[in-house]
């Protein structure tokens, strides 16, 4: 076993650092998720502090084997004993689990109700603290505590006045007897509130109250929004078999929970949107699917009122790129000068889309542009056909995010004779927050734009086109491979020839190489070749290689000063790391954030896009977005 680890104070305080930002993170994808299922709920979220993890080094015996796992903890308090399991379920799908650790019950005795999980932290929230934390005997997990609002009253008395304040209790069973009897009454307390509830639901589903009825039984935080007259008129006229407020009282509470997590977005929770779901999802009735298809249910009265609106002190603000790409315009469509143009005119529509209602007058075709007079807005359009040039910058302030401001910025200029194309999508944040961002890949739509309808170089043409390696482009793509002005990585995905001219791609599982080379093209050279074709490339290469189905990636610095393949950016994946892939998917979605864990080829796709985009996050070498020839853009 391990040597046992103590550290002091002043060691952890040194080495141990975890942003504010983490916790808010968190604290706020959870959060999302409670608000999405309509859950009564308090959330409380702490980092801990160096005392407190010296404290636990002192008392307790930590080594490599064993190591603190809440240095990072989220406590979720419910109101309905029920809703525990609610939160286990969504916990489990979001993060990957490391353990449960619930308390044992028997008809002996009471004992306070508690359920701990330990769950890894997101890569891109452990990025952010510091790699000293991992060399403290300190794991790379957080701790969620669930409880409900009953049982942490009792259980925040009895951890301060109780477990903290031992000696005071001593010797003195009768009273520690009676103070574990009120943990009984609570349990009751938890359990009746349920009952309660679920009987007067019977009640008015009896009186024919469906509004009423539906409160009581699925409570969820509602709207305080009537039903609609004509649902109403339905329930009330519905008869037999197809009973519909009797069919509405039987589903159980938890298709209506599952339901709402399953939506892309957070929707109104009210009578309405239920009734609307409990129908997708079990009663199937025609006249009730037409009605909330016409009614546009789950966009009536998506207001959400009552959000808190979070404000923070201002502080200087610090850029970081979450898109660069210095490309070259390609003339297989159009020439020198009609590429030029074409770029400024789709860039300039991009910003004219986003931009021209803020702006009245502004025109709709390229031209010179400098407009500041709106506050949080910038534009700036420097159009110089005759040189070939033009540039543009906006920005402006995210409205979601306090104290984030985004920067998209693009240059286009002639250098000896080919047309260069750059373009950079920036946030600016305070420096609590800064390199925070950068996983949320960000690329302008109007770059895609010109990538499709222009078409781009880097080094080779890229497409979001399905491309096959024949023979004949050996020597082609061992040039592309070793190029040391590439940009961007190259992805070869080497698969079995099922002997008609197709290959076998079974064995990437759900991985979908259209799909992918679709969504990545734009920004990664995509390859895909049967393994006789890739048995000559890498011969050619003088790489060695298994001859197994595989998927490649070629790092876009991967060639070092003595013009050699750095082993560090080549990396290989086979069958084994398709199909047992785990990837946490983060996602931004209209009303917030999610994060859920996918497996499989899948998981698989989300893990190379994540590894293709991370290429796209810094800028290389110098600005030369905004700064080129004689005149630049502040």
């Amino acid at each position: 076993m391990a040597d046992r680890v103590i550290y002091t104070r002043e060691e952890i305080d040194e080495r141990v650092k975890v942003p504010a930002i983490v916790e808010v993170e968190l604290k706020r994808l959870v959060e999302e998720r409670l608000k999405q299922c309509g859950l009564y709920y308090r959330i409380f979220s702490r980092i801990k502090k160096a005392d407190s993890l010296a404290r636990k080094f002192q008392i307790k015996e930590y080594n490599e084997e064993k190591k603190i796992q809440d240095l990072i903890g989220l406590r979720i308090d419910v109101y309905f004993e029920d809703d525990l399991k609610v939160c286990q379920n969504f916990l489990k799908d979001m993060f990957v689990l490391v353990e449960w650790a619930k308390s044992d019950q028997n008809e002996d005795e009471f004992k306070p109700m508690k359920i701990n999980g330990v769950f890894r932290l997101p890569l891109y929230l452990k990025e952010q603290i510091s790699d000293e934390t991992w060399n403290m005997c300190i794991d790379d997990t957080v701790e969620i505590q669930l409880k409900t609002v009953f049982f942490e009253g009792w259980h925040e008395i009895e951890h301060d006045m109780k477990y903290k304040g031992g000696e005071l209790w001593s010797g003195r069973t009768s009273v520690s007897r009676y103070f574990n009897s009120i943990l009984a009454t609570l349990e009751l307390c938890d359990k009746s509130l349920v009952s309660l509830f679920e009987n007067l639901g019977h009640d008015l589903y009896k009186e024919g109250n469906w509004y009423g009825m539906m409160k009581c039984h699925y409570r969820l935080k509602m709207e305080d929004r009537p039903m609609y007259p004509e649902l109403e008129r339905m329930l009330d006229e519905s008869k037999g078999e197809n009973n519909l407020g009797k069919q509405l009282f039987k589903t159980n509470r938890q298709v209506v929970i599952d339901e709402l997590l399953k939506q892309p977005r957070r929707i109104p929770i009210n009578v309405n949107t239920i009734a609307a779901l409990v129908n997708k999802a079990v009663i199937h009735d025609e006249k009730l699917t037409l009605f909330f298809h016409q009614k546009d249910v789950f966009d009536d009265g998506n207001d959400n009122e009552g959000e808190e609106v979070s404000f923070r002190q201002m502080e200087p603000l610090f850029k970081n790129s979450v898109f660069y790409a210095a490309v070259t315009l390609s003339t297989q469509k159009y020439d020198v000068k009609t590429a030029c143009l074409e770029a400024a005119r789709l860039t300039y529509q991009w910003m004219y889309e986003k931009y021209g209602k803020l702006f009245p007058g502004l025109s709709k075709t390229p031209c010179n542009v400098d407009r500041k007079e709106l506050l949080g807005y910038r534009l700036l359009f420097q159009y110089e056909p005759d040189k070939l040039l033009w540039k543009m910058k906006a920005a402006n302030l995210d409205l979601e995010a306090p104290g984030q401001v985004w920067v998209v910025e693009a240059c286009c200029w002639n250098v000896d004779g080919v047309q260069r194309f750059t373009v950079r999508n920036s946030y600016a944040v305070a420096q609590e927050r800064r390199n925070y961002l950068n996983r949320y890949f960000s690329c302008p739509r109007f770059y895609s734009n010109v990538s499709d309808r222009i078409g781009i170089m880097d080094v080779e043409p890229c497409s979001t086109s399905r491309r096959i390696l024949r023979h004949e482009d050996i020597g082609r793509i061992h040039a592309l491979i070793r190029n040391p002005e590439r940009t961007f990585p190259v992805c070869v995905i080497i698969s079995r020839d099922q002997g008609n001219g197709w290959l076998d791609e079974g064995w990437l599982d759900q991985f979908r190489v259209y799909d992918f080379t679709r969504m990545a093209g734009r920004y990664t050279h995509i390859y895909t070749c049967s393994i006789e074709v890739a048995g000559h490339l890498f011969w050619d290469m003088g790489m060695q290689w298994d001859g197994q189905a595989s998927v490649h990636i070629f790092k876009s610095q991967c060639i070092d000063c003595d013009g050699k393949l750095e082993p560090e950016c080549h990396v290989i994946y086979h069958a084994k790391d398709v199909t047992e892939c785990r990837f946490g998917r983060h996602q931004l979605r209209n009303e917030g954030r999610r994060y859920d864990i996918v497996t499989g080829g899948q998981a698989f796709y989300y893990k190379l896009l994540h590894e293709m985009r991370d290429e796209m996050f810094v800028d290389r070498g110098q600005d030369v977005v905004m700064d080129v020839g004689d005149t630049t853009i502040a």
